[in-house]
């Protein structure tokens, strides 16, 4: 699920089920660092990527599958809104 400010800055995200590996993907839970960094991320000063693909995402380490899918997921959100708004 992911929240969006009025000027379509990022409010929070959250995971609200998933099948990932314990330990490994289901760190999208529970890695203080990496659910906060999109607390706030603005899209139009920022990519919404990993790092590793030139964007500004800390991956999960060992994951970087569940965190390219969850960046996307964000990006996705954030992509309707601005549709709907008519950006």
């Amino acid at each position: 699920m992911v929240g969006l400010t009025p000027d379509g800055k990022v409010y929070n995200t959250s995971v609200l089920s998933h099948a990932e590996t314990p330990g490994l993907g289901a760190k999208c839970t529970e890695d203080e660092h990496f659910m906060t960094q999109f607390k706030g991320f603005d899209p139009s000063q920022k990519i919404l990527t990993v790092k590793k693909d030139g964007g500004d995402v800390d991956a999960i380490t060992a994951s970087t599958i569940t965190s390219r899918a969850y960046s996307l997921a964000v990006k996705n959100a954030v992509d309707a809104f601005k549709t709907i708004k008519g950006e």
